[in-house]
């Protein structure tokens, strides 16, 4: 038994813990969340009950151990392993508000037990195989989630989506390395095993749909977390006036004179379920003061880590007639179409401000740019962590490996190695002998109380 207080959130000990388990500040409800051996003892002794049934909220009044009153409450206990955490799990539910909470919390730190670390209640749950790995980072990404889209997936991850994916995948890699481990332990047996060519050509399959997956991260990313998208291009463009006209509402200065937006100004959307960030910089020239050119340097920098960057030029015969050369992550607008007699002949996004044209088409080419990888997404099949995308994307490589092996004929004790590392891969991301350390930093992150 570890004092209170010193026991790593990586590791599930014997303790009882207890937290908050809802925002801080004024609100109708509160819940203490109790989890462990003693949490139906400290949960009854805290509201007066000698025995309380389970699943079933009971009223009592909550007392400190010097019996002064602190709040009308329900209690109930949910008995493991049908809980959560897969221990015993209580909770006291009472009104609202930082002072009421934590005289509650006090209560039932005085029965016995001690505070929760940040994640420890969803360590304690997939400690005890309730959720795996990536179930476990989707009630992260359910608590966090920006936008509609970043919900949806996250719930879904959260059901198993991903999980079961990657775990057909493992599956798959087990078969070709049990039938490599048949010819390694009967070389000589008239044993009834697929070629090396058909051994290659299933890794390949498998290692196909892994590189997929890996590189839906990009997009997973950016849903769950939000993308930015960055307004760049000469002065005058129409960069403050497009920025006003996507958010519908003034959030940037427009005047007829040049060097007007001189500091980046942000403004928040969500298009199509997406949280996107438009961040307008200060437009090009080659004159100006010096704060100006200050505001020029810092808007691309901001450019160019955005996930998006939209070069705005204005829709004039003269100016679209050269296209600047752009890279992956750009896309052209042409500004001001209501100026101009003939639709532009470059391949631009056309648009105007004042009329709203081409609004939507801008739009929807933002959500491609941050998406066109995923075609599951709203499924949840999608890779959300750095950490589910490396442990991925290792697997893949480690197939790509032993399909080269097998057919340059190498020995199946060598393919062996590189199916069994593509294994310990995928168990990794669901979060099978996985290290104290990797399981520390992970839920570190999570809230308290959760």
């Amino acid at each position: 038994m570890t004092t209170k207080g010193e026991n790593p959130v990586g590791r599930v000990d014997e303790d009882t813990i207890a937290a908050v388990a809802t925002p801080a500040g004024s609100g109708g409800v509160g819940i203490v969340r109790v989890s462990g051996p003693d949490a139906t003892r400290i949960v009854g002794e805290v509201v007066g009950k000698a025995a309380l049934a389970d699943r079933m909220l009971t009223y009592g009044v909550a007392r400190d151990r010097q019996g002064e009153r602190i709040d009308d409450v329900l209690a109930v206990v949910m008995r493991g392993p049908r809980s959560f955490t897969g221990e015993d799990v209580g909770e006291i539910h009472g009104h609202g508000g930082i002072v009421n909470m934590r005289r509650l919390l006090g209560a039932v730190l005085e029965a016995g037990a001690r505070e929760a670390q940040a994640g420890e209640f969803t360590r304690r749950a997939f400690a005890h195989g309730r959720i795996d790995l990536t179930r476990a980072e989707a009630i992260a990404g359910v608590i966090e989630a920006s936008s509609e889209r970043a919900w949806r997936i996250s719930q879904a991850q959260l059901e198993g989506r991903l999980g079961d994916r990657i775990r057909a995948a493992r599956g798959q890699v087990v078969e070709v390395l049990a039938e490599l481990e048949v010819q390694i332990d009967f070389p000589e047996e008239d044993v009834s095993v697929e070629g090396a060519g058909q051994l290659a050509a299933k890794a390949a399959s498998v290692e196909a749909e892994l590189e997929a997956l890996a590189a839906s991260f990009s997009a997973g990313k950016a849903i769950r977390e939000g993308a930015e998208v960055a307004l760049a291009g000469p002065v005058n463009a129409g960069k403050s006036s497009l920025l006003n006209a996507l958010v519908g509402s003034e959030r940037a200065i427009v005047a007829a004179e040049p060097g007007t937006t001189r500091d980046v100004v942000e403004a928040r959307v969500e298009w199509d379920g997406i949280a996107v960030t438009l961040v307008d910089t200060a437009g090009e020239r080659a004159s100006g003061g010096e704060i100006e050119r200050k505001g020029m340097e810092m808007g691309r920098r901001r450019a160019e880590r955005a996930d998006v960057e939209l070069w705005v030029e204005p829709a004039t015969e003269a100016q679209a007639a050269e296209t600047p050369e752009l890279g992956a992550r750009q896309r052209l607008v042409l500004s001001k179409a209501d100026l101009v007699a003939e639709r532009p002949q470059v391949a631009g996004i056309v648009t105007s401000a004042e009329t709203g044209e081409g609004l939507g088409e801008l739009r929807r080419a933002v959500v491609e740019a941050l998406t066109h990888q995923v075609k599951e997404a709203d499924d949840g099949v999608v890779v959300t962590s750095d950490r589910q995308r490396r442990g991925i994307a290792g697997a893949a490589a480690a197939l790509g490996r032993m399909r080269a092996q097998l057919t340059e004929g190498a020995p199946a004790e060598i393919a062996a190695i590189e199916a069994n590392e593509a294994s310990t891969k995928l168990a990794e991301v669901l979060g099978e002998d996985v290290g104290d350390e990797m399981l520390d930093d992970l839920f570190s992150r999570f809230c308290i109380g959760k």
